[in-house]
């Protein structure tokens, strides 16, 4: 049977791994990547995404688009697939008797089959079709590797003995609303509440370790040797219990700059670009093999040739055995929007208007402003963790826990297409707003409290500069305004930053505000206008308006830490914080004291010497054009 989903999110909520939960009380994981279609087979053109620049980061062959299910009909191609699920967890009970009983990892959905029990309510004496279906337990347990098994209902009952090979369970609530009025009953007459079950080292003293169960490569057995770290329980349901790790991309042709529409349509075939690259040596393009794919489109050979040179010269290296870092990655989009590259037929086209084209604050603050007419974003997902997120493994164990076949070496993707602003804030401005001694004081309280939580999850403190927050702040207060000033709505627009915080020899000091939509909300080019010199200094003023007075205010204004871990400052649902979708920080690290200042210390602001601070009017909104 069909269970409808859409294809993005087995990108991102659920991707290899995640539960999902569908109607009619059913759970089902998403298995890896061995049995989906074509795992280790040639991929058809129609799901293949070439990303040169990501899949060099990745280090795979390429992406694929997770498929869609087609019906059978005259000229359908590829009919009939399906990304294929296994049942977890595993152990289901009778909503009307209790009855408890283990499924099979790839069974059915099953009616109760419940024997006759002497008390309480039983389905014995029911017709089969009349019983009721069998629902997923509330519990399980996870590691922090990512593994994971089902709730030892058996061992906890019987922690106090020994289960019989006849034993049955069954589940009965009691008066209490804790875990304590919940009760285990075994047909042998041993029975346990839960009450303690949530103890960290609950399994421990019962001797249950992590056998590094992987159900969702149809791998449930018992193997101690494989981990052998202490379980976590866990809600079926639970926020925590799946992290997936989403690498995205601004896809950067450049090489199809100077080319005609007609060729850079030809190398974006994933089919014609393989024929071409496979065919290289030493770097160099086969030209017999141009020549046959220009006669057969009826191109131009020497500028196919050419253009094809030009693509393989920028696919970076990737025989490199250190990973790439996300700030080494943005360095060449920062560049590429700086200098507003691009063209009008290839996926990304954009155009700069210098800051001084614009009234204040744009024109005293900004160094300069790119509309992106037209960009391409490609999203990866690339592992997962449980428990806590974690992106500290290598690529080999991420692979390694996504699939069983050493020659699958591609990663399921999506891309989205739209329109975005590129904002590059003034260097000079910027360097003197930093050097504020409260700027650094402000920002130190958020470090100190980011900083606990990432050496709490065992990560290496990092060294934050305040204009990472004044940047992440900014497009929180950009993207809520813009959403009432063009229509979108907030979770359709999603951040990028460009922030130098590992290599000062780069810098960077911009923000990309695009649009995250997969559908044509996306593209209709609302964002861009509103970008227009007399439209985009109204949005910018309204935005620093709304961040002078919150309506928490003066508890937001003067807080010492609220928001996950306490790494806010004055930012709260009211005036700073956006959707999960739209944010790349999960909603930390954020401060509009760094944007309007405070009124004990206004020169914190860093847009303070235009608001005032808190003293915007309605005279300073310019009149647009158009």
């Amino acid at each position: 049977m069909n269970r409808p989903i859409r294809r993005s999110q087995l990108i991102s909520p659920w991707g290899v791994g995640a539960m999902i939960d569908f109607p009619h009380d059913e759970s089902l994981m998403i298995c890896g990547l061995d049995p989906w279609p074509f795992a280790t087979e040639e991929c058809p053109s129609e799901y293949k995404i070439i990303e040169e620049r990501l899949q060099s980061r990745l280090r795979v062959d390429h992406f694929r688009l997770p498929p869609d299910y087609r019906s059978p009909a005259p000229g359908v191609q590829n009919p009939r697939l399906r990304i294929p699920c296994v049942r977890f967890p595993l152990w289901h009970f009778c909503p009307y008797c209790g009855n408890m009983i283990s499924l099979a990892l790839y069974s059915g959905t099953q009616r109760c089959d419940g024997p006759h029990f002497a008390e309480g309510l039983s389905c014995h004496s029911k017709p089969q079709k009349k019983r009721a279906w069998l629902v997923p337990m509330r519990f399980i347990a996870a590691c922090p590797k990512g593994h994971i098994r089902d709730f030892p209902w058996m061992e906890w009952v019987h922690r106090n003995g020994i289960a019989l090979p006849g034993c049955r369970l069954r589940i009965r609530a009691g008066r209490s609303a804790g875990l304590g009025g919940i009760r285990i009953i075994c047909t042998c007459d041993s029975s346990q509440t839960l009450a303690g079950s949530f103890d960290p080292k609950a399994l421990d003293r019962i001797g249950i370790h992590c056998g590094g169960q992987r159900p969702w490569l149809g791998d449930n057995k018992d193997n101690i040797a494989r981990c052998g770290l202490d379980l976590q329980i866990l809600q079926r349901g639970a926020s925590n219990i799946y992290f997936a790790q989403i690498i995205s991309s601004i896809y950067l042709p450049l090489w199809g700059e100077q080319a005609d529409r007609s060729i850079v349509d030809t190398l974006e075939d994933p089919t014609v670009w393989s024929i071409i690259s496979q065919a290289a040596v030493h770097g160099k393009i086969d030209p017999s093999r141009c020549e046959i794919i220009a006669r057969m489109r009826g191109l131009d050979t020497a500028k196919l040739r050419d253009a094809a040179q030009r693509k393989l010269d920028g696919v970076p290296d990737s025989d490199s055995d250190e990973e790439q870092s996300e700030e080494e990655y943005r360095q060449a989009e920062y560049a590429a929007l700086k200098e507003a590259r691009g063209a009008e037929h290839i996926d990304l086209f954009s155009s700069a208007i210098n800051a001084r084209k614009y009234m204040e604050p744009v024109s005293t603050h900004m160094d300069s402003v790119t509309l992106v007419h037209k960009l391409r974003e490609t999203r990866a997902f690339a592992g997962f963790s449980r428990i806590l997120p974690d992106e500290s493994r290598s690529r080999e164990e991420r692979m390694a826990e996504m699939r069983l076949d050493d020659r699958i070496n591609w990663l399921p993707a999506n891309t989205v297409r739209g329109e975005g602003i590129f904002f590059r804030l003034d260097e000079d401005k910027l360097a003197h707003w930093s050097g504020y001694e409260g700027v650094h004081d402000r920002v130190e309280k958020l470090i100190f409290h980011y900083n606990n939580v990432r050496m709490q999850r065992g990560h290496v403190p990092i060294a934050i500069p305040p204009k990472f927050v004044l940047l992440h702040t900014l497009a929180h207060l950009l993207i809520n305004q813009l959403s009432f000033d063009c229509g979108y709505g907030s979770s359709s627009l999603r951040e990028r930053l460009y922030c130098d915080v590992e290599d000062n020899s780069y810098p960077m000091q911009g923000i990309l505000i695009y649009t995250a939509s997969g559908d044509s909300e996306g593209t209709m080019g609302g964002l861009v206008r509103q970008g227009n010199p007399r439209r985009l200094e109204n949005t910018i003023i309204r935005a620093l308006r709304t961040a002078e007075w919150c309506s928490s205010d003066p508890i937001c204004m003067e807080s010492t830490g609220q928001g996950p871990g306490s790494c806010n400052l004055a930012a709260c649902h009211s005036c700073a914080l956006l959707p999960e979708t739209s944010c790349e920080g999960g909603n930390r690290l954020l401060d509009r004291a760094l944007i309007v200042g405070t009124h004990n210390n206004p020169e914190i602001g860093f847009f303070s010497d235009f608001t005032g601070p808190f003293n915007l009017n309605r005279s300073q909104i310019v009149k647009a054009e158009g």
